[in-house]
């Protein structure tokens, strides 16, 4: 059972009220009523009955609610204790070439992670996004956070925190700017640009593009102010995310790549071997904050 939906539940107990408690939660009405149909369908029962937005819980929600208050108790207990053993800062490598375009708010959330849980200290390192999986892979960093496409690194373990879809950014005198969608085939031939992101990373578009027989330049530029340079003077094409409706726009053009499965994942790294549950409240804190702004960010939740 998913402890997450047993504290989604105590939530709901104590606010009986949906929007309320998913307020508390940082999630949508939708996410939350969800989470709790899923709790149910797993019990079995039915744990609240519902009467003008007003919830109350029925005999089996009494009894669900007593068992589950002891659980969380003693799940976030065993962290606590476990973090305390290891007896170590949590080092966390944040990935400074993708990140702060892909994501301005995740320096706030990570500060506020930290008030919430004193007893569980970061230490964060803005690192590229190739030192960020050396380092982990070292042992110099507990974890890190950073952008990258579905793919299996050797050594790694990766949790998705949520999905940015991928996108594509170009100037308006570029010839795209004419086209209504733009397909996989339609990149054939273009200089291409993307910011800080090493070709492991990138490896399951270049090899879409190479099943499909479709030939591109692409230059990685460290400097996302140098990649919008060329972008906007010299026409290149740069790869990004989908930026969401609410953006606006200047002196350039962007958009999605049409009938593509890419997507930009928001990713917490660590090394496969190890299990450090402590990362587990991390992970489910940050889940629970970008579930909470899917609409205004253009993400794709993966709670």
């Amino acid at each position: 059972m998913d402890i997450s939906k047993l504290k989604a539940f105590l939530v709901c107990c104590e606010e009986m009220n949906y929007t309320k408690a998913a307020v508390r939660l940082f999630i949508s009405r939708q996410a939350l009523r969800q989470t709790i149909q899923s709790l149910e369908t797993e019990l079995g029962t039915t744990l609240f009955s519902n009467l003008r937005n007003r919830l109350s819980l029925t005999a089996s929600g009494e009894t669900v609610r007593n068992y589950a208050e002891e659980l969380t108790r003693t799940y976030e207990s065993m962290l606590m204790e476990v973090g305390a053993v290891q007896g170590k800062t949590l080092r966390l490598g944040i990935s400074c070439s993708l990140l702060p375009f892909f994501s301005p708010e995740l320096p706030g959330y990570l500060e506020e992670f930290g008030t919430a849980h004193p007893e569980l200290p970061l230490e964060l390192l803005s690192l590229t996004t190739d030192q960020t999986i050396e380092k982990v892979l070292s042992g110099e960093l507990t974890a890190a956070i950073l952008v990258m496409m579905d793919w299996d690194i050797p050594g790694i373990a990766a949790d998705t925190i949520c999905r940015f879809p991928f996108g594509v950014t170009f100037a308006e005198t570029h010839r795209f700017s004419r086209k209504k969608q733009i397909g996989i085939e339609d990149l054939a031939g273009e200089k291409c640009v993307v910011w800080g992101s090493p070709e492991l990373i990138m490896r399951p578009l270049y090899e879409e593009l190479q099943k499909a027989g479709v030939q591109i330049s692409v230059e990685v530029i460290p400097s996302a102010k140098t990649a919008f340079y060329l972008m906007e003077n010299e026409n290149r094409l740069m790869f990004e995310y989908t930026y969401p409706n609410t953006k606006q726009l200047q002196v350039e053009r962007n958009s999605p790549l049409a009938g593509s499965a890419f997507s930009w994942s928001l990713t917490l790294i660590h090394k496969s071997q190890e299990s450090i549950l402590p990362l587990t409240l991390l992970k489910d804190f940050l889940i629970a904050k970008y579930d909470y702004i899917t609409i205004s960010r253009n993400i794709i939740p993966v709670s």
